[in-house]
């Protein structure tokens, strides 16, 4: 079979985003779609399909077969990135996970990603969150796309792996690695007293909460709803999110007058009154951006 393959708008727009000429790993591959889509169209000549699962990665497998295109997509087997070598690609796509689980993906294989190391990224839950480790971690959000598909609303982040948090990286583990020798050649690590060498424990030190200040700076310099709903979306007006934004005031506002009807105004019913208020005022924000 050498027919090109048809694949969700989605899944277009992931492929899009990647950059011509790099080498992928498509985490969580179900059916190979994505992985034939890139290399169909010339985005790329080499890519990893990895999934955790066997089945789905069986027919991948057999997708890639049919498509003639086993030389340049290699299946594998693994949880994440533990499957893929440093250095052997320079793009990552992950898709249709929640945000917590493609955090908990990130954070195991974050030393598995180089110099500028490409994310393509479509989280598809707990968003603040995800945003705000992407920021923690050094990985740069370069921009957000948003659509809507089969009455569904999806968020795709282009990222890159900040090198300056990789150098840090770098030099941390170069600082540790010399404490442990120095400490290992004078018997102290046998005494717990890997940290004798005060000038080695200050710059590593200072390195790490020099980091850290820039991390917490990255987050602040996010308002709320950017964190929620994305800034580059924002910035943009985007038409899909602006829609988005007035269903969820609809929704929020039809929950509030629901839970302010309701005879028992118990303590729990009042709590979720102040949180919806407080989304309300959020979104009331964000849509305050268009009229700028």
């Amino acid at each position: 079979m050498n027919n090109i393959i048809n694949i969700s708008e989605r899944l277009k727009c992931v492929a899009s985003l990647v950059n011509k000429g790099a080498r992928v790993a498509d985490i969580g591959t179900d059916h190979a779609y994505l992985p034939i889509y890139l290399v169909q169209n010339g985005i790329s000549n080499k890519v990893y399909a990895c999934d955790v699962r066997k089945e789905p990665l069986r027919r991948a497998k057999l997708h890639i077969d049919e498509y003639g295109l086993s030389d340049k997509i290699t299946t594998k087997l693994c949880d994440g990135l533990k499957g893929i070598n440093k250095g052997d690609v320079d793009t990552v796509t992950i898709c249709g996970m929640g945000g917590k689980l493609m955090k908990n993906i990130l954070k195991a294989g974050i030393d598995k990603l180089g110099d500028n190391t490409q994310l393509v990224l479509s989280a598809q839950s707990e968003l603040k969150d995800f945003r705000k480790y992407l920021l923690e971690t050094g990985i740069d959000i370069k921009s957000e796309h948003m659509l809507l598909e089969d009455g569904k609303y999806y968020f795709i982040f282009d990222c890159v792996y900040n090198t300056q948090d990789e150098y840090y990286l770098n030099v941390t583990n170069i600082q540790q690695n010399n404490i442990y020798e120095n400490a290992a050649s004078a018997g102290d690590i046998h005494n717990n007293n890997i940290y004798n060498n005060d000038s080695h424990k200050e710059d590593y030190d200072k390195e790490d909460n020099d980091k850290k200040n820039n991390d917490n700076k990255k987050i602040t310099a996010y308002a709320e709803e950017e964190l929620r709903y994305g800034r580059y979306l924002l910035d943009n007006k985007s038409e899909v999110l602006y829609e988005y934004l007035n269903k969820e005031l609809t929704s929020c506002n039809n929950i509030r007058n629901s839970l302010i009807n309701n005879k028992e105004q118990s303590i729990s019913i009042k709590s979720r009154i102040h949180a919806i208020d407080d989304d309300i005022a959020v979104i009331n924000k964000a849509l305050g951006r268009w009229k700028e």
